[in-house]
């Protein structure tokens, strides 16, 4: 459905990269299940129909007119049938869920798109595809959703089949009616270019390529300054790992490593379309991380000629380009920041969301609030842990820049609660059942008189990366208790200067002096540590509200402890070199 305004050449090494890692996704995926879609639900069901399609009418494709995928793509074919539910909405974890199943009709639109109107073998399952797209349209246009990018997946899903439809001579205005109704909302971006949720998983999931969807096939091209705004804020937050920084995300990528060539096409397509040659940079540089859905990704390479021609004016390298690498960049909607100088990186993150009602889906929680690398040395994860009535690791809802530095921090109270008012005691000694923010208990505490103990702490983080360190100042002001420091370091490396934790735990810690974490040539040294105490223990304490029912929160890696009092100020220094 896109049209380019300029002939732009081909890009033909790109186009049999693809062709060829599409080919070697579907072999495995046809060897791995021998072919068989009788037990996947719908979405790898529909992913596995595009991904045979696209092979199969793809020129140069070693699948291209195999006589064995017509049938497999019947199975699949067969297999949404089954799956259908009376109004056409798919079941999963969500039931009859209109989103949810908005992202399986875009896959069905898609790959009714790549086969086109056929009269040979496969016009059976193309017509057998519309009807699955017929049966769910109109609950798709009259169904909800509940989490903010599903509104963008469904209006793709909408866009998509008001194309078909245009098509065929046969339009719905209910269709462009309902995706206009979506529209009006407003995009959920923030000032800095971030949607709502945060999230780098859902930006190049969910929400770019929908709005990308919805500029192309509902005919709304504003929706495209999003995409760019969001790109333009993504382009500092890469590491030369190939992995794009997820700590300040609403949703559950906070907690893992996000791999960065979903950005890929994002970036290709409006470097392409807009001449934009910071995207055109990041795009070649993010052609040497291979794509996790290959034949997917030429689907819409084979739909959108803008993906298929040549980037300008860009050169692919390994190192990152320099609009991905400035000296400073900040997302203040996140609370974060990163600083790089040569081999060093220091990422200091206080955009925590509130978890006073406790925590949950859809809210920015991971308490590591520093990362620093120096080369192939990489301090993943730097959390603060305290031993403070079970309410959980420094989280910070600030981010203040004062001079070089950031500051940070967080205040805890809790209470013991004193007896009743007498006019309000019962005979009975049943109370209301109320949470007081740690607990709950038939107590009525908002009734009662309370004492109160809090501990507020505030660090302050100074990154010098043109020296390769990166200062840390702990200040407490309260209750005096323990505290640990814990540093996770990504594991490859060998540890110095420490000692076992705990014997066979797996874990370290820095009791004096300066220890070092060293990967080939790159160290990082990290302390002062300080003296063992055993009233001051190496753990970390994720907090009631993950210990209770049996959850975590723990970073993976090798685990350094420095612990301490809350009393007074601590220092810590982290200092990157290479030897080479």
């Amino acid at each position: 459905m896109n049209q380019q305004t300029a002939s732009v050449a081909v890009d033909a090494s790109f186009l049999d990269r693809l062709v060829g890692a599409a080919d070697r996704q579907v072999t495995t995926m046809i060897e791995a299940s021998d072919g068989g879609a009788a037990a996947l639900a719908h979405r790898p069901a529909m992913g596995r129909l595009l991904a045979l399609a696209t092979v199969y009418t793809q020129p140069g494709s070693v699948q291209a007119g195999s006589a064995r995928l017509p049938g497999l793509m019947a199975d699949c074919i067969a297999r949404l049938e089954h799956l259908q539910g009376p109004t056409g909405l798919f079941d999963g974890t969500n039931l009859s869920s209109p989103p949810d199943s908005a992202f399986t009709i875009n896959d069905a639109c898609i790959a009714l798109e790549i086969l086109g109107s056929r009269s040979d073998g496969l016009a059976g399952t193309v017509s057998r595809l519309r009807g699955v797209v017929g049966r769910i349209t109109d609950a798709l246009v009259s169904g909800g959703v509940h989490t903010p990018n599903h509104r963008w997946e469904l209006c793709a899903a909408l866009a998509r089949i008001h194309a078909l439809h245009e098509s065929e001579g046969d339009p719905r205005p209910d269709i462009q009616q309902r995706i206009g109704q979506w529209l009006a909302e407003g995009i959920d971006q923030l000032p800095d270019g971030m949607y709502s949720e945060r999230s780098p998983l859902y930006a190049t999931a969910v929400t770019n390529p929908s709005l990308l969807a919805i500029a192309d096939y509902a005919h709304r091209p504003e929706v495209l300054d999003h995409v760019r705004a969001n790109l333009t804020a993504f382009l500092p937050w890469f590491s030369s790992d190939g992995s794009a920084e997820s700590l300040f995300s609403r949703r559950q990528d906070q907690w893992n490593r996000f791999d960065a060539e979903a950005f890929q096409l994002l970036y290709r397509r409006l470097a392409l379309q807009d001449g934009n040659s910071d995207f055109a940079a990041a795009a070649a540089w993010l052609q040497q991380f291979p794509l996790l859905e290959p034949a997917k990704a030429l689907a819409k390479v084979r739909l959108d000629p803008w993906l298929s021609a040549e980037l300008p004016c860009a050169q692919a390298t390994e190192n990152l380009p320099a609009a991905m690498a400035p000296g400073h960049a900040v997302l203040a909607s996140c609370g974060i920041h990163r600083f790089r100088s040569g081999r060093s990186v220091a990422t200091v993150f206080g955009g925590c969301d509130d978890v006073t009602a406790g925590i949950g889906s859809g809210l920015a929680t991971n308490p590591t609030f520093l990362r620093f690398s120096h080369g192939e040395a990489i301090l993943t994860d730097v959390r603060l842990s305290r031993s403070f009535f079970d309410l959980g690791p420094f989280r910070s809802r600030r981010a203040v820049v004062d001079g070089p530095a950031v500051r940070l921090g967080d205040e805890l109270s809790a209470n013991f609660y004193l007896p009743l008012p007498v006019d309000l005691q019962r005979s009975d000694g049943i109370y209301p059942l109320v949470h007081e923010g740690r607990f709950s208990a038939a107590m009525d505490f908002g009734n009662r008189p309370a004492v109160e103990h809090r501990l507020a702490t505030s660090i302050t983080v100074t990154p010098n990366v043109a020296d390769g360190t990166v200062d840390l100042e702990l200040d407490f002001d309260g209750a005096e208790t323990s505290y640990a420091l814990e540093l996770t370091f990504r594991a490859g490396g060998q540890l110095t200067g420490v000692e076992d934790a705990c014997a066979g735990s797996g874990t370290f810690q820095l009791t004096s002096g300066m220890g070092a974490y060293r990967v080939g040539d790159d160290v990082i040294e990290f302390g002062p540590g300080n003296a063992a105490d055993p009233d001051s223990p190496p753990v970390y304490n994720p907090g009631e509200a993950y210990r209770y029912p049996g959850g975590s929160n723990a970073t993976y890696g090798v685990k350094v402890y420095i612990t301490g009092r809350t009393s007074g100020s601590h220092r810590v220094v982290l200092k990157g070199r290479s030897d080479s």
